[in-house]
């Protein structure tokens, strides 16, 4: 989980830098299990650590495309177990 737990945070951190920090910030906190800290720290995750990853990556593509995809395959690049 820590590990998940830690991709949550350098995406939501990493939209935090493109989206801007209130923009990213609201939509990871529309995610019901996750709580998040104002700066981007996951403070817990309720549910299915994964299912709340997707839920995530979801909201963030949904909002910003092309920004997001840009975003995740990096992310991929350094945390090769994103799906």
């Amino acid at each position: 989980m820590t590990d998940t737990k830690n991709l949550i945070a350098a995406c939501i951190t990493a939209h935090m830098h493109v989206l801007g920090p209130v923009a990213a910030l609201a939509l990871a906190r529309k995610i019901a299990s996750l709580t998040i800290a104002d700066n981007g720290d996951v403070l817990a995750i309720a549910d299915n650590p994964e299912a709340a990853l997707e839920e995530l990556k979801n909201a963030y593509l949904s909002f910003a495309q092309e920004a997001s995809r840009a975003i995740l395959r990096a992310l991929a690049q350094k945390h090769p177990p994103l799906p």
